[in-house]
């Protein structure tokens, strides 16, 4: 039997994987030894996030443009 994961836990997964990988690009100058790990859990969480049959792509959408505007400020 699968075992189904509540979606709004992978939204969160997605959102602090995508908010620690842009904060660690922005205070690092993008060194591999921290970004690359991030990268990793971001696409992990993207991948088990885009897999589920419940995902909204607005709901994916407003993460990722909340991601990019922080980063925008931030820069």
């Amino acid at each position: 039997m699968v075992e189904r994961v509540d979606i709004a836990i992978l939204y969160r997964a997605f959102e602090e994987a995508l908010t620690d990988f842009v904060t660690a690009s922005l205070s690092v100058d993008n060194d591999p030894a921290v970004v690359l790990p991030r990268s990793a859990r971001l696409e992990k969480a993207r991948e088990r996030l885009c897999s589920h049959p419940e995902v909204e792509q607005a709901k994916y959408d407003r993460i990722v443009l909340q991601a990019w505007d922080m980063r925008r400020r931030w820069k």
